[in-house]
């Protein structure tokens, strides 16, 4: 019997969200549910009211809670006429939030513990609550209920576990209202939209559903994962066997490196002789310490290394990651380094040509008082090079499976909203991203029983280092189109989104900057649900006039004495130039550009002519305006695109409350 099967119940059972340390929602209609005997009589006793209710005959029972208030905590004591009982204790009411996406929803403060130590060594409040549900996928129906989960606290002992995103977004809620906070956590790394979808919100979509249809089958996920296993062993092990390096023990100190050529580090390995390579590379470089920095434990970070690596100071080894994403960050005990001169070793492995040592991070050991630069350079050694590695089946990631396994069973527990941070995945195909969402919020509120759901949503940020626009198969991965479909998605009512282009890392595809995530997601929230108004939709289109002019009159244009007709404005003039007006909205006091790192010019706006061809145009602000214009010819502007890349090049637009314009592409052809 799977689990999925129902089993009889025998006795009085509560679903797993409903437990200890749970926190209810406020002012709706809360479900407590359960399961026990058919015909059994339930009664739940709270907050001095007791309800009754029958368990029908397939032993399910619920009841519902009325107008309830924040504040806790509280006690629930729930019993059946055969004299089962259970208590439910330190409840809390107050706003609970649905939290999912892929990896930079479920990405923990673990990962941002070095960006905020002090947010994480004063972590202590018991408002502040995650539900985690572990991965788990089904592919045959939704589940009833959860197989993992239970509610933790924000503590000292457990924050390191909990979704920056979601518990920054927490934190400032609170600090906002005083209300208690709850997070149910449903994230899992590179998971596609369509797996948090069930089969009714992707009717039509017979790929996906085709797709689910084979990953129905135990025997063949079975099979997959088998394979998935018996690939990569085989592929590490051929690697191991044929490396010269490990036959060598290339990590110990006194090895001859004639045979080893430089490199400067950090690096793309198509940026060098090692371009396209596929195996496994050593490197290795000297560096020298003081006595003392040689007595105490050091910190060692490595940047962001593609595939896995392998590390040893002095032959001892100090650090492994096995793929490419999580920071370098690995500690030398005390007595690993010695005074003078040392030697580090890195054995990387590049499993598809794709090899990097990322730039822009820190490459160095360190302590509290002293620091040792490891950026420079190096020697290298290949040790072996293979075919490409087997690609990774991964079966969760499949449409519906993360749905039934995780979504689904939380569906009757009341929510204030949804905390949506995902898309990266889906960038192989932007163009049915906006129907997705549709489909899926549309579905959620459904089977939330709440039309006007709220549901908020991150934006792609900026990032770029990490894009080859073409992966292993030839499909292009277009950022841009996403973060449009994203954009449009703010039609769908009651939906937010926060815009990101400002706040990720053009050389990670895992931002630190979790805190703004969290803090403009909550400014939506503040907005929607507690009247607190701040601008926090940032600077929208209202308007867009598109003119030619007289340049001897541009400057009376620039002060708007005087609008062309736009069917005027084509007429063929001697010395004209093209003038595109964008009448912005939620910009009451005006708007400014800015860049902590790009320059204070305005460098991504361009407009596109009827051929296609993009022509970057000159911004200028004027109060809550942008005037745009361009020194090429045009004959005909189609459209108009503002951060039209992977990341900005310039400065970018913000309203006086510190909010960013979205990226956009708009068309103005008629």
């Amino acid at each position: 019997m799977r689990e999925r099967d129902i089993i009889t119940v025998k006795t009085l059972k509560l679903p797993r969200l409903i437990s200890d340390g749970m926190i209810l929602q406020q002012k709706k209609r809360v479900r407590i549910w359960g399961e026990d005997e058919p015909e059994r009589e339930v009664s739940v006793s709270f907050l001095g009211k007791k309800y009754v209710a029958n368990a029908d005959k397939d032993g399910y029972w619920e009841i519902f809670l009325e107008g309830l208030e924040p504040g806790g905590a509280y006690e629930m004591h729930i019993s059946d006429d055969a004299g089962n009982e259970k208590s439910i204790n330190d409840i809390l009411i107050g706003d609970v939030w649905m939290c999912s996406g892929q990896s930079n929803m479920e990405l923990p403060m673990n990962r941002v513990r070095d960006k905020y130590p002090e947010e994480i060594r004063n972590c202590t409040n018991s408002c502040i609550r995650t539900f985690k549900i572990t991965e788990h996928s089904d592919f045959h129906a939704p589940l009833k209920e959860l197989l993992t989960g239970e509610w933790k606290a924000a503590g000292n002992d457990t924050i390191l576990d909990f979704s920056a995103t979601a518990y920054f977004f927490a934190e400032q809620i609170y600090k906002m209202t005083g209300i208690p906070v709850g997070l149910i956590n449903a994230s899992l790394g590179g998971s596609r939209i369509e797996s948090w979808m069930s089969r009714e919100m992707l009717e039509g979509y017979d790929d996906f559903l085709s797709l689910a249809d084979r990953y129905s089958d135990d025997d063949f996920i079975e099979e997959r994962v088998r394979i998935n296993q018996r690939q990569a062993e085989e592929w590490h092990g051929r690697l191991e066997s044929m490396d010269l390096g490990v036959k060598e023990g290339w990590e110990r100190c006194g090895i001859d490196t004639s045979d080893f050529k430089e490199i400067k580090i950090p690096c793309f390995f198509k940026d060098t002789e090692l371009k396209g390579f596929i195996g496994s590379v050593w490197f290795r470089r000297e560096f020298t310490v003081s006595g003392e920095f040689a007595k105490r434990e050091a910190k060692l970070w490595l940047g962001t290394i593609v595939d896995s690596d392998t590390v040893y100071i002095n032959g001892v080894l100090v650090g492994h990651t096995d793929y490419q994403y999580p920071p370098r960050k690995y500690i030398v005990p005390a007595g690993v380094l010695k005074e003078g001169s040392n030697i580090i070793t890195i054995r990387v492995k590049s499993e598809a040509g794709h090899g990097r040592f990322t730039d822009g991070k820190i490459y160095a050991i360190f302590n509290d008082e002293e620091k040792v630069e490891l950026s420079g350079t190096w020697k290298y050694r290949i040790g072996a090079s293979c075919d490409m590695v087997p690609e990774t089946d991964f079966v969760n990631w499949k449409p519906t499976g993360l749905y039934n396994g995780m979504m689904a069973p939380c569906h009757k527990y009341t929510i204030a909203g949804v905390l949506w941070y995902q898309g990266e995945a889906n960038t192989d195909r932007p163009e049915r991203y906006l129907d997705l969402m549709r489909r899926m919020i549309n579905g959620y509120r459904k089977n939330w029983e709440d039309t006007k759901l709220p549901f908020f949503y991150v934006q792609l940020p900026n990032f770029s280092t990490e894009i080859y626009d073409m992966d292993r198969h030839g499909t292009f991965h277009d950022w841009p189109a996403m973060r449009e479909a994203q954009r449009q998605a703010l039609e769908i009512p009651d939906t937010g989104m926060v815009v990101a282009i400002d706040l990720g890392e053009d050389n990670d595809l895992h931002p630190l900057n979790k805190k703004g995530v969290g803090y403009r997601l909550a400014m939506l929230a503040a907005d929607r649900l507690y009247e607190h108004k701040s601008g926090c939709d940032g600077p929208q289109i209202e308007k867009v006039v598109i003119e030619r002019v007289d340049t001897e009159r541009i400057d009376l244009e620039r002060k708007d004495v005087e609008k062309i007709d736009v069917e005027e404005s084509t007429a063929k003039i001697p010395d004209t130039r093209v003038i595109a007006t964008l009448f912005l909205k939620n910009v009451t006091d005006g708007i400014h550009a800015f860049s902590e790192n790009k320059g204070n010019e305005i460098t991504d706006f361009e407009l596109v002519d009827e051929k296609g061809i993009r022509h970057r145009a000159k911004a200028e602000i004027h109060e809550n305006r942008v005037l745009l214009s361009c020194e090429e010819d045009i004959s005909d502007v189609c459209e108009i695109k503002y951060c039209g890349y992977n990341t900005n090049s310039g400065a970018l637009i913000y309203n006086k409350e510190g909010f960013p314009m979205s990226p956009f592409s708009i068309s103005v052809k008629n």
